[in-house]
Protein backbone atom coordinates (compact mmCIF):
# COMPACT_ATOMS: atom_id res chain seq x y z
CA UNK A 1 0.00 0.00 0.00
CA UNK A 2 2.82 2.39 0.89
CA UNK A 3 4.44 1.73 -2.49
CA UNK A 4 1.15 2.41 -4.26
CA UNK A 5 0.77 5.75 -2.49
CA UNK A 6 4.35 6.71 -3.37
CA UNK A 7 3.77 5.67 -6.99
CA UNK A 8 0.68 7.90 -7.16
CA UNK A 9 2.72 10.85 -5.85
CA UNK A 10 5.43 10.13 -8.41
CA UNK A 11 2.86 10.13 -11.22
CA UNK A 12 1.45 13.42 -9.94
CA UNK A 13 4.92 14.98 -9.83
CA UNK A 14 5.72 13.84 -13.37
CA UNK A 15 2.33 15.08 -14.59
CA UNK A 16 3.17 18.50 -13.16
CA UNK A 17 6.51 18.40 -14.97
CA UNK A 18 4.63 17.60 -18.18
CA UNK A 19 2.65 20.80 -17.64
CA UNK A 20 5.54 23.06 -16.65
CA UNK A 21 9.30 23.07 -16.68
CA UNK A 22 9.90 23.07 -12.92
CA UNK A 23 8.45 21.97 -9.60
CA UNK A 24 9.23 23.22 -6.11
CA UNK A 25 9.30 21.22 -2.89
CA UNK A 26 7.03 23.77 -1.18
CA UNK A 27 4.32 23.67 -3.86
CA UNK A 28 4.37 19.88 -4.17
CA UNK A 29 4.17 19.37 -0.41
CA UNK A 30 1.16 21.68 -0.28
CA UNK A 31 -0.68 20.23 -3.31
CA UNK A 32 -0.03 16.58 -2.35
CA UNK A 33 -0.60 17.20 1.37
CA UNK A 34 2.63 15.57 2.54
CA UNK A 35 5.77 16.78 4.29
CA UNK A 36 8.62 18.51 2.48
CA UNK A 37 10.90 15.63 3.49
CA UNK A 38 8.58 13.16 1.74
CA UNK A 39 8.70 15.25 -1.43
CA UNK A 40 12.50 15.43 -1.26
CA UNK A 41 12.62 11.62 -1.08
CA UNK A 42 10.23 11.39 -4.04
CA UNK A 43 12.35 13.77 -6.11
CA UNK A 44 15.51 11.87 -5.24
CA UNK A 45 13.89 8.60 -6.37
CA UNK A 46 12.65 10.12 -9.63
CA UNK A 47 16.07 11.65 -10.25
CA UNK A 48 17.69 8.23 -9.81
CA UNK A 49 15.33 6.91 -12.50
CA UNK A 50 16.40 9.71 -14.85
CA UNK A 51 13.08 11.55 -14.95
CA UNK A 52 14.30 14.85 -13.51
CA UNK A 53 17.21 16.76 -11.99
CA UNK A 54 17.06 17.86 -8.36
CA UNK A 55 18.03 21.48 -7.71
CA UNK A 56 17.94 23.61 -4.57
CA UNK A 57 14.29 24.09 -3.65
CA UNK A 58 12.80 21.73 -6.21
CA UNK A 59 13.51 19.96 -9.48
CA UNK A 60 13.48 20.47 -13.23
CA UNK A 61 12.92 18.00 -15.99
CA UNK A 62 16.05 16.71 -17.68
CA UNK A 63 17.04 18.72 -20.73
CA UNK A 64 16.38 15.82 -23.07
CA UNK A 65 12.68 15.96 -22.12
CA UNK A 66 12.19 19.66 -21.31
CA UNK A 67 8.60 20.82 -21.52
CA UNK A 68 7.69 22.44 -24.85
CA UNK A 69 7.48 26.23 -24.89
CA UNK A 70 3.75 26.08 -25.67
CA UNK A 71 3.10 24.20 -22.39
CA UNK A 72 4.99 26.77 -20.32
CA UNK A 73 2.77 29.64 -21.52
CA UNK A 74 0.01 28.49 -19.17
CA UNK A 75 2.09 28.65 -15.97
CA UNK A 76 0.98 31.68 -13.89
CA UNK A 77 -0.39 33.40 -16.99
CA UNK A 78 -2.00 36.15 -14.87
CA UNK A 79 1.30 36.99 -13.18
CA UNK A 80 3.16 37.12 -16.47
CA UNK A 81 0.54 39.40 -18.02
CA UNK A 82 0.76 41.77 -15.04
CA UNK A 83 4.55 41.96 -15.40
CA UNK A 84 4.17 42.48 -19.15
CA UNK A 85 1.83 45.42 -18.62
CA UNK A 86 4.37 47.08 -16.35
CA UNK A 87 7.18 46.49 -18.85
CA UNK A 88 5.16 47.89 -21.76
CA UNK A 89 4.29 51.01 -19.73
CA UNK A 90 7.99 51.90 -19.57
CA UNK A 91 8.36 52.00 -23.36
CA UNK A 92 7.68 55.14 -25.38
CA UNK A 93 7.36 56.03 -29.05
CA UNK A 94 10.50 55.69 -31.17
CA UNK A 95 12.44 53.59 -28.65
CA UNK A 96 14.59 50.54 -29.36
CA UNK A 97 13.72 47.39 -27.40
CA UNK A 98 15.45 44.01 -27.07
CA UNK A 99 13.42 40.88 -26.20
CA UNK A 100 14.51 37.33 -25.43
CA UNK A 101 12.43 34.19 -25.97
CA UNK A 102 10.94 33.57 -22.51
CA UNK A 103 7.22 33.11 -21.93
CA UNK A 104 7.05 36.30 -19.86
CA UNK A 105 8.80 38.16 -22.67
CA UNK A 106 6.22 36.87 -25.12
CA UNK A 107 3.59 38.42 -22.84
CA UNK A 108 5.58 41.69 -23.09
CA UNK A 109 5.48 41.49 -26.90
CA UNK A 110 1.71 41.02 -26.73
CA UNK A 111 1.36 43.96 -24.34
CA UNK A 112 3.46 46.16 -26.63
CA UNK A 113 1.32 45.12 -29.61
CA UNK A 114 -1.76 46.35 -27.70
CA UNK A 115 -0.08 49.51 -26.42
CA UNK A 116 -0.20 51.44 -29.68
CA UNK A 117 3.42 52.59 -29.35
CA UNK A 118 4.65 53.99 -32.65
CA UNK A 119 7.94 53.71 -34.54
CA UNK A 120 9.46 51.13 -32.18
CA UNK A 121 12.60 49.27 -33.21
CA UNK A 122 12.49 45.74 -31.82
CA UNK A 123 15.28 43.16 -31.89
CA UNK A 124 14.40 39.68 -30.66
CA UNK A 125 15.64 36.09 -30.70
CA UNK A 126 12.02 34.83 -30.79
CA UNK A 127 10.03 34.21 -33.97
CA UNK A 128 6.70 34.72 -32.20
CA UNK A 129 7.86 37.95 -30.55
CA UNK A 130 8.97 39.26 -33.94
CA UNK A 131 5.53 38.50 -35.39
CA UNK A 132 3.75 40.18 -32.46
CA UNK A 133 5.96 43.29 -32.55
CA UNK A 134 5.35 43.68 -36.28
CA UNK A 135 1.72 44.59 -35.47
CA UNK A 136 2.82 47.93 -33.99
CA UNK A 137 2.30 51.03 -36.17
CA UNK A 138 5.50 51.90 -38.03
CA UNK A 139 7.56 49.30 -36.16
CA UNK A 140 10.86 48.00 -37.51
CA UNK A 141 11.42 44.44 -36.32
CA UNK A 142 14.69 42.52 -36.54
CA UNK A 143 15.10 38.82 -35.83
CA UNK A 144 18.51 38.26 -34.21
CA UNK A 145 20.35 35.58 -36.17
CA UNK A 146 21.84 32.30 -34.99
CA UNK A 147 21.10 28.61 -34.69
CA UNK A 148 17.38 27.84 -34.46
CA UNK A 149 16.22 26.11 -31.26
CA UNK A 150 12.96 24.35 -32.12
CA UNK A 151 11.96 23.82 -28.50
CA UNK A 152 12.27 27.56 -27.73
CA UNK A 153 11.14 28.74 -31.19
CA UNK A 154 14.13 31.10 -31.09
CA UNK A 155 17.73 31.61 -32.11
CA UNK A 156 20.70 30.77 -29.91
CA UNK A 157 24.43 30.07 -29.93
CA UNK A 158 27.68 31.95 -30.65
CA UNK A 159 26.31 33.69 -33.75
CA UNK A 160 23.44 35.09 -31.70
CA UNK A 161 25.84 36.38 -29.04
CA UNK A 162 27.97 38.09 -31.69
CA UNK A 163 24.88 39.72 -33.21
CA UNK A 164 23.70 41.00 -29.80
CA UNK A 165 27.15 42.47 -29.11
CA UNK A 166 26.62 44.84 -32.06
CA UNK A 167 23.29 46.15 -30.74
CA UNK A 168 22.42 49.20 -28.64
CA UNK A 169 18.95 49.81 -27.20
CA UNK A 170 16.89 51.86 -24.76
CA UNK A 171 15.41 48.81 -23.01
CA UNK A 172 15.87 45.07 -22.84
CA UNK A 173 13.46 42.65 -21.19
CA UNK A 174 14.51 39.09 -20.38
CA UNK A 175 12.84 36.24 -18.48
CA UNK A 176 14.62 34.41 -15.67
CA UNK A 177 14.09 30.76 -14.77
CA UNK A 178 14.54 31.02 -11.02
CA UNK A 179 15.20 33.34 -8.08
CA UNK A 180 16.96 31.35 -5.37
CA UNK A 181 17.15 31.84 -1.60
CA UNK A 182 20.33 33.91 -2.00
CA UNK A 183 18.68 36.30 -4.44
CA UNK A 184 20.55 34.87 -7.43
CA UNK A 185 18.81 34.99 -10.82
CA UNK A 186 19.24 31.81 -12.80
CA UNK A 187 18.46 30.01 -16.06
CA UNK A 188 18.21 26.42 -17.27
CA UNK A 189 21.29 26.38 -19.49
CA UNK A 190 24.58 28.24 -19.87
CA UNK A 191 23.59 29.13 -23.44
CA UNK A 192 20.31 30.69 -22.29
CA UNK A 193 22.00 32.58 -19.46
CA UNK A 194 24.63 33.92 -21.86
CA UNK A 195 21.99 35.20 -24.31
CA UNK A 196 20.02 36.91 -21.56
CA UNK A 197 23.11 38.46 -19.98
CA UNK A 198 24.17 39.82 -23.38
CA UNK A 199 20.75 41.37 -23.99
CA UNK A 200 20.87 43.07 -20.58
CA UNK A 201 24.30 44.53 -21.33
CA UNK A 202 23.25 45.84 -24.75
CA UNK A 203 20.57 48.18 -23.36
CA UNK A 204 20.65 51.47 -21.51
CA UNK A 205 18.16 49.90 -19.10
CA UNK A 206 18.03 46.12 -18.87
CA UNK A 207 15.20 44.51 -16.91
CA UNK A 208 14.87 40.92 -15.77
CA UNK A 209 11.40 39.49 -15.15
CA UNK A 210 10.26 36.71 -12.80
CA UNK A 211 6.72 35.72 -11.96
CA UNK A 212 6.06 34.33 -8.49
CA UNK A 213 6.30 30.69 -9.62
CA UNK A 214 10.07 31.27 -9.96
CA UNK A 215 10.65 32.31 -6.33
CA UNK A 216 12.81 29.90 -4.34
CA UNK A 217 14.02 27.97 -7.37
CA UNK A 218 17.69 27.84 -8.34
CA UNK A 219 18.77 26.60 -11.75
CA UNK A 220 22.27 25.71 -12.98
CA UNK A 221 23.32 28.95 -14.71
CA UNK A 222 23.38 32.51 -13.36
CA UNK A 223 22.21 35.52 -15.38
CA UNK A 224 23.58 39.06 -15.27
CA UNK A 225 26.71 38.53 -13.21
CA UNK A 226 28.53 41.36 -15.01
CA UNK A 227 27.28 44.93 -15.33
CA UNK A 228 24.41 46.20 -13.13
CA UNK A 229 20.90 46.00 -14.57
CA UNK A 230 17.94 48.34 -14.06
CA UNK A 231 15.70 46.08 -12.02
CA UNK A 232 13.65 42.92 -11.57
CA UNK A 233 9.98 43.07 -12.57
CA UNK A 234 7.74 40.78 -10.48
CA UNK A 235 4.01 40.16 -10.11
CA UNK A 236 4.23 40.18 -6.31
CA UNK A 237 6.91 40.64 -3.68
CA UNK A 238 9.06 37.56 -3.05
CA UNK A 239 9.06 35.95 0.41
CA UNK A 240 10.85 38.19 2.93
CA UNK A 241 14.15 36.22 3.03
CA UNK A 242 14.49 36.34 -0.76
CA UNK A 243 13.45 40.01 -0.92
CA UNK A 244 16.07 40.79 1.73
CA UNK A 245 18.79 39.04 -0.27
CA UNK A 246 17.76 40.85 -3.45
CA UNK A 247 18.03 44.17 -1.61
CA UNK A 248 21.41 43.11 -0.24
CA UNK A 249 22.47 42.30 -3.82
CA UNK A 250 21.29 45.79 -4.88
CA UNK A 251 18.51 44.44 -7.07
CA UNK A 252 15.75 47.00 -7.56
CA UNK A 253 12.31 45.36 -7.33
CA UNK A 254 9.38 46.72 -9.38
CA UNK A 255 6.03 45.13 -8.52
CA UNK A 256 3.30 45.10 -11.18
Amino acid sequence: MTREIAARRHRAILAELDRTETVTVEELARSLDVSRETIRRDLKALSAEGHLSVVHGGALRNERSEAPFVNRRTVNRTGKEAIAGLAASLVGNGMTVLLDSGTTTEAVARALARSGCERLVVHTTSLENARLASQLPGARVFLIGGEFDRNEDATTGPETLRAIARLSADFSFVSVGGVDAEGRLTDYTRAGAAIRSALLSAAEQGFMMADSSKFGLVLPSRIGTGEPFAGLLVDRLPPAPIASKLTENRVRLLVS
